[in-house]
């Protein structure tokens, strides 16, 4: 893993402890989980993407 996808990595998971008040463990949990159905990528040069799902009201 290149240091600029371990960085954006960590940045999000931060963010969920920070929103969500969950621990460090939990947050690593949810960005694999995340990962693994495709809602979040990260690639080689530090860029994270987000699948955005919007609704209608």
């Amino acid at each position: 893993m290149q240091k600029e996808e371990q960085s954006s990595r960590q940045f999000v998971k931060c963010h969920l402890m920070t929103i969500m008040g969950v621990d460090s463990e939990k947050a690593t949990l949810l960005v694999d989980e995340m990962e693994q159905i495709g809602l979040i990528q990260f690639d080689d040069f530090g860029n994270v993407g987000l699948l955005v799902l919007e609704g209608q009201s």
